[in-house]
């Protein structure tokens, strides 16, 4: 003896196939959609940017997490130094590194020192700068320079 089949009747006639038909415009509308809109986000994206920019490479172990302080140091043609728009002798400029490395130290920050020489000037002048950042125990001197040929 079989047991009966069971048969879910929809009112429809059972014994006629039915046809699953995909249809295209939808899914092309959707597809069409999805490369207009990244085509109009990426267009502003690229409006915020400025192209004329060379960003400098950076590998990932070498990043600061935290910005030290800097101190600007001017070295005139003439061997002056300047710092914050006011002419600083030597014995003023030890005095002034000691200070800023004080503050820096207090703050649990690096101190970086900037020093931009004229290129006219006399070197015993840049020399006396770097004694005295050496002097203070300052690790980050940097020396700046414009880039040309």
């Amino acid at each position: 003896m079989t047991a009966p089949k069971a048969i879910l009747d929809f009112g429809a006639d059972s014994s006629a196939s039915t046809e699953v038909k995909l249809q295209v415009a939808p899914l092309v509308d959707i597809v069409l959609f999805l490369i207009f809109f990244y085509l109009v986000v990426g267009q502003m994206v690229m409006h915020q940017k400025d192209n004329s920019i060379n960003l400098p490479t950076m590998a990932a172990e070498q990043a600061v997490t935290e910005e030290p302080a800097e101190v600007i140091l001017n070295v005139r043609g003439d061997g002056s130094v300047v710092v914050d728009g006011r002419s600083v002798s030597s014995d003023e400029l030890v005095a002034l590194l000691t200070s800023e490395r004080a503050k820096s130290d207090v703050a649990h920050q690096g101190l970086r020192v900037i020093v931009r020489a004229d290129r006219q000037g006399r070197y015993e002048a840049l020399n006396g700068v770097l004694a005295a950042c050496r002097g203070c125990g300052l690790k980050q001197v940097v020396l700046r320079a414009k880039e040309g040929p």
